[in-house]
């Protein structure tokens, strides 16, 4: 977790990421790479004009940003910024795997919070065009330390250790205690696989399984609010939690979010 990568449109949505942004770099030391992409609509032969133009006021307001942050940062973290021409989500990815970042961290957008993650938003373009992991924190989501982290997990497990090396690494720094649980969904469900234990050595956490009657993402958040967490973690893959989630209907469309900051992580086998 020593190289942050911290997509930026200076908006309300990216700034309420920021005390994360800052609470992980300082936790670890990591350097910080702040990344604003543009783009340039001109169909006259002013487009040099209007490009530097757009440079010059990005560069005011990241110079705003760094300052902001930076008298913030402690224990060797660090700060520095990237500008980039071309579309958000392309320009983002190509950036995070190029430069080999262990963490993409952003705000999401709208009023429904992480609904968009599921509705082509450019976080969820992202997290379908990277293998970076990525935390998105819900708009207008109030900072509050990280105590208590539900992995919530499907039935088959983690393929090796390091998908879960994220979430074990902040789980340790920040002495969080972690929540594994899982909802049984039908007759082919085994319940929780054994090399989830077998990757969670070294930290504190509990297993949970439930057999109900509601939909997985409805259990799921009530699960994340009745714990009292403050972080959901969830692995992404082919046919994974997320995607089944996202898939079941119109409406569960229209209705999921999470209540809470939201850790992806790649499952890529």
């Amino acid at each position: 977790m020593k190289k942050l990568l911290v997509p930026t449109d200076f908006s309300e949505n990216a700034l309420n990421a920021l005390p994360y942004v800052i609470d992980i770099a300082n936790l670890f030391g990591a350097e910080i790479t702040l990344l604003h992409t543009y783009r340039i609509y001109s169909s006259t032969g002013s487009f040099k004009s209007v490009e530097s133009y757009l440079q010059e006021n990005i560069s005011t307001e990241m110079l705003e940003l760094i300052r902001l942050i930076e008298r913030k940062l402690e224990n060797g973290a660090s700060i520095q910024t990237r500008i980039a021409r071309g579309e958000a989500v392309p320009v983002i990815t190509r950036f995070a795997e190029k430069g080999a970042f262990d963490l993409i961290i952003m705000g999401t957008q709208g009023a429904s919070g992480l609904k968009e993650i599921f509705m082509g938003s450019v976080t969820y373009g992202v997290t379908r065009n990277t293998t970076i992991p990525l935390l998105a924190i819900p708009v207008n989501f109030s900072y509050r330390p990280i105590q208590k982290i539900v992995l919530a997990i499907d039935e088959y497990g983690i393929s090796y250790a390091k998908i879960i090396t994220p979430l074990i690494h902040l789980s340790r720094k920040t002495h969080a205690q972690v929540a594994i649980y899982h909802k049984d969904t039908g007759v082919k469900d085994h319940g929780i696989d054994p090399s989830v234990e077998i990757f969670m050595e070294g930290v504190d956490y509990s297993l949970h399984y439930e057999l109900d009657s509601d939909n997985v993402n409805d259990s799921i958040n009530s699960f994340v609010l009745d714990s009292n967490a403050d972080m959901l973690c969830m692995i992404r893959r082919e046919l994974d939690l997320l995607e089944r989630i996202f898939h079941t209907s119109h409406t569960t469309k229209e209705v999921f979010k999470s209540p809470v900051p939201l850790l992806i992580l790649h499952d890529a086998s």
